[in-house]
């Protein structure tokens, strides 16, 4: 009897819809085992391997804001392996936005150095999400080349994916990591169910989202985030400072504090020689 008034009271509730691009949703499902193996297809060709070991570390810790921790970046780490994974979902995509993204990896980079004798660096995988359509490519895998000895700088790997390219695409049975990454451009539950088609995998995660959109506190978080990044960008397009600045200062100051060359955090900051060197006397 209670089941049916708890169904008859959802379908009477009007139900948000949850698109699976955001920080807020990711979180959600990855810290639940049974939907591992879905990310694990999208993440795995950018890894080559399995990443049921990695586990999710919110790089400023818990807040104890359950709202704010939702937006924190994506960041999955491991005991076994010497390798940082940072996954950016970019609903509202622009240059800034593009560049922020390098600033972070950076700051990944500076911070997974071990101070002491023995320093022991991890290797910087950055995987992001966009929601748009690129004319020429669907994947793009970046590597920085140091501009003196033009030699590849190993230590990090930027792979940039075009969701927008893989709209449209449904299950067929032999197409599984294209059809999940047609699962983040839907904007409909039906269309996500059309996406999935007999998936398992895949239908798992649509009954989730569809159940999260009858979550008043999910909502509430999803909500917040996605407020945000519309409040940035507006911000972006009317020329306010979000802080980038701030951010360049603080990772420039985590890699001045490595050991790192003036002239390198130049080129990866975009703070000027001089500015550095102002740093360097704070210190």
């Amino acid at each position: 009897m209670k089941q049916k008034e708890n169904k008859e009271k959802n379908e009477k509730c009007e139900k948000k819809f949850i698109s699976l691009l955001s920080d807020t949703t990711f979180k959600h499902f990855f810290k639940i085992e049974d939907y591992k193996e879905f990310f694990n297809t999208i993440i795995r060709p950018y890894t080559n391997m399995d990443i049921s070991e990695f586990r999710l570390y919110d790089p400023e810790f818990n807040s104890g804001n359950k709202k704010r921790d939702y937006r924190l970046d994506i960041v999955l780490e491991s005991d076994k392996v010497d390798l940082i994974i940072l996954i950016e979902m970019n609903q509202f995509p622009s240059e800034e936005i593009k560049y922020r993204n390098r600033l972070y990896l950076y700051a990944a980079l500076a911070k997974s150095l071990n101070s002491g004798e023995n320093v022991k660096k991890k290797k910087i995988i950055q995987i992001n999400l966009n929601k748009e359509k690129n004319p020429y490519i669907s994947k793009g895998s970046y590597s920085v080349m140091d501009i003196n000895t033009h030699k590849e700088i190993k230590d990090f790997k930027i792979h940039e994916v075009y969701l927008e390219n893989y709209k449209g695409i449904r299950y067929n049975g032999d197409n599984k990591e294209e059809a999940y990454l047609s699962l983040f451009t839907a904007n409909s539950y039906e269309e996500l169910r059309e996406i999935a088609g007999d998936d398992k995998e895949a239908i798992k995660i649509v009954d989730e989202l569809e159940r999260l959109g009858l979550d008043d506190k999910f909502g509430l978080a999803y909500d917040n985030e996605i407020m945000q990044k519309k409040m940035i960008n507006t911000a972006r397009n009317w020329g306010y400072d979000d802080g980038a600045k701030a951010k360049e200062i603080e990772i420039a100051k985590n890699l001045l504090n490595k050991g790192v060359s003036i002239d390198l955090v130049s080129e990866s900051t975009g703070l000027s020689i001089e500015e550095l060197e102002e740093l360097n006397k704070e210190a």
